[in-house]
């Protein structure tokens, strides 16, 4: 093999952001071979770069020659990467040695080297939500903006993905290409709706009806499942948040005293308090599927990355019987919300800058998208869609909701409250959900839970200095 893979510290990869999936993690040090690739890379880069200079401008392979080095996370993002690579390198020239990682020891990785300001990385992979404001702020990342108009590349098949979220906070430039998405869908039982006669639900009252029409507590089989647990549940709360018209904050203040809110709040609590199984309160990411493939419920609204457990024979026997829809519209629209999971960089400090835009248009390219999608990272560039690639091998329903949701206007951008103490936070607000989920949101301190939960959400944005005016995030 031409390129150097090293550290596989993770066995896969569940897709991870701040909506509170799971990702693989860790402390193990990288092994030898990573050692040995940074000093490879590190002799390599710099014979590149004169190779590159003496290849000159107009050269059919203008860096041959180069040798980049790029981390990566381990999981399907890599295993696509790796069935390509030889392809790249034969028609670019260039070497490419790169590092996988599990999520956890990949953001250690990188944050180590470019505080010590002497790097040799070239590319990398990150999580934007997690790592852009730090990584940017610190001048660790490379605006793309200019390298963006390179026709090869086709910017415009990016249009849904939602740009905040990838800018460089402080100048408002493209830091990283969007790689894969999150959205959340609805997944149900086909089988189940067909006996009953009913359609998936579009709406937040035939949600409700549909829930009465299969729920079935008798025969242990209940309308659907949601996350119940206090921390886990605030991220897959949120399209019922904004879906009332409801926010985490408004003007820089938690809005958990709204009116919307607390609607929003009552009717979460009457979904799972009513048709739920019971324990719900202790399910988080893992549970959902658990209970769906169990033959348990005959709903369940989450995060598009439960659906390849769904459909995985060896994991249910349900797998045929799994149908996807959008999520049902509350009074203020569909308010899933729209993530860059993972984005690719370039090193601000790299010496090989042109060379990694060359890895980064590979990695971001369509070959890629298309393979990977299928496999539950599903693209945003909108062309893979028509791509027979995918269209052979995913259900018509998948993709259409799947389209229907990332095309959609949403004010439910980031699916979680922005700010420093965000556990802490998730912890206060979950709290008041969970009191409305055990008194199936008739409770009569839910005005007051919810008013509490405020109050110390506010406190942690005033010992962050976050609050009200000097709130320095996009609601």
């Amino acid at each position: 093999m031409k390129r150097t893979i090293c550290s596989l510290l993770a066995a896969g990869m569940v897709i991870t952001s701040l909506a509170g999936c799971s990702g693989s993690s860790g402390t193990a040090e990288p092994t030898k071979a990573a050692e040995n690739t940074e000093q490879n890379s590190t002799n390599g880069g710099s014979e590149g770069s004169q190779a590159e200079n003496s290849a000159g401008e107009g050269t059919e392979k203008p860096y041959a020659g180069t040798t980049i080095r790029v981390l990566s996370m381990t999981g399907q993002i890599s295993d696509a990467m790796e069935e390509y690579l030889d392809r790249f390198e034969e028609e670019t020239g260039i070497k490419v040695n790169m590092e996988l990682y599990g999520e956890a020891q990949l953001r250690e990785k990188c944050t180590t080297e470019f505080l010590a300001g002497s790097s040799t990385i070239d590319a990398f992979l990150m999580s934007p939500l997690q790592d852009m404001t730090a990584f940017s702020n610190n001048g660790w990342v490379e605006p793309l903006d200019s390298y963006l108009e390179d026709p090869d590349f086709d910017w415009d098949d990016f249009a849904s993905a939602p740009m905040e979220q990838i800018k460089i906070k402080s100048t408002g430039e493209t830091g990283a290409l969007p790689l894969y998405s999150s959205v959340q869908l609805m997944f149900y039982r086909k089988d189940v709706f067909e006996e009953k006669g009913i359609k998936p639900p579009t709406t937040y009252d035939e949600l409700i009806a549909a829930c009465e029409a299969i729920n079935n507590p008798e025969d242990n089989f209940y309308g659907i499942a949601c996350r119940g647990e206090k921390i886990a549940l605030t991220s897959q709360f949120s399209p019922f948040l904004f879906g009332y018209g409801g926010a985490y904050f408004k003007d820089g203040v938690c809005a958990f005293r709204e009116t919307e809110t607390i609607d929003a709040a009552k009717f979460y609590g009457k979904l799972l308090g009513t048709y739920a199984p019971e324990g719900i309160l202790t399910a988080g990411y893992s549970q959902m599927t658990q209970l769906f493939n169990a033959g348990q419920v005959g709903m369940c609204i989450d995060a598009i990355a439960l659906y390849q457990t769904l459909i995985d024979s060896n994991e249910s026997a349900f797998f045929d019987k799994v149908g996807v829809a959008p999520i049902p519209e509350g009074p203020a629209g569909r308010q899933s919300y729209k993530q860059v999971v993972w984005g690719a960089s370039i090193y601000s400090g790299s010496k090989n800058k042109e060379a990694a835009w060359e890895f980064l248009k590979f990695t971001a390219g369509k070959d890629i998208a298309a393979e990977i999608t299928p496999k539950g990272m599903p693209t945003f560039r909108a062309s893979v869609w028509e791509d027979e690639r995918v269209t052979s091998t995913m259900p018509e329903d998948y993709i259409e909701a799947y389209n229907t949701e990332i095309q959609a206007d949403t004010t439910n951008q980031y699916g979680l409250p922005r700010m420093t103490a965000v556990s802490e936070a998730r912890d206060a607000m979950g709290e008041a959900i969970v009191y409305s989920i055990e008194t199936k949101g008739e409770g009569a301190e839910i005005e007051n839970r919810m008013k509490a939960a405020a109050d110390r959400v506010d406190q942690l944005l005033k010992d962050a200095g976050e609050y009200g005016e000097d709130y320095p995030y996009v609601e």
